[in-house]
């Protein structure tokens, strides 16, 4: 008996795939049923991917967002690096999870789109529209920079500097609306 064959007689049956069984629909049907859970894992792999995006956006010729980074010295402004880093990343996480259930509960059901999977993406795209402007809008001028010359919608730190704080709500809202998929009711 090969190794493979040992490893697949390992996994119980009922963990096995089900020939037939599309896992889409299967994910859709379980987050219809359980909108808050569905929701918590939106919100976090949407939130963890648009923050490692946000850090190597200098790769595509942008400014870096470690929103995790910048939380932290608005928190702990005389902790060190490190401790800034982690108490920003605990705060920007749980940021990260109430945005999602705020979309789930009062925006998600609000919005006159279809529950299909273009739909909730649209959906998705649209509140990380909303949250871009509320983050160049207030967040970074008078919360995260104040003082610095941000100016009106940050306009004072530059197009690229704006471009990237959509991409990043884009990329959140992106990831929200493709794992909160439910589906039709």
């Amino acid at each position: 008996m090969t190794d493979t064959a040992r490893a697949a007689d390992a996994v119980p049956a009922d963990a096995r795939p089900h020939p037939g069984v599309n896992a889409l629909d299967t994910w859709r049907s379980w987050v219809t049923r359980h909108p808050v859970g569905g929701v918590l894992v939106a919100g976090t792999v949407a939130t963890h991917m648009a923050t490692m995006f946000g850090i190597w956006f200098h790769g595509i010729g942008l400014p870096d967002l470690n929103w995790p980074a910048v939380n932290g010295a608005v928190i702990f402004p005389k902790a060190g690096s490190v401790a800034q880093y982690w108490a920003g990343f605990v705060v920007h996480s749980l940021d990260g999870l109430v945005f999602a259930l705020l979309f789930a509960l009062l925006v998600h059901p609000k919005l006159p789109l279809r529950n299909s999977s273009a739909g909730n993406l649209v959906k998705g795209m649209l509140y990380g529209t909303v949250l871009a402007v509320v983050s160049i809008g207030f967040m970074v001028p008078y919360v995260y920079f104040p003082h610095s010359g941000a100016g009106l919608f940050t306009t004072g730190f530059g197009f690229k500097l704006i471009f990237a704080v959509f991409l990043w709500h884009w990329a959140y809202g992106f990831f929200l609306g493709t794992v909160y998929d439910p589906s039709e009711v």
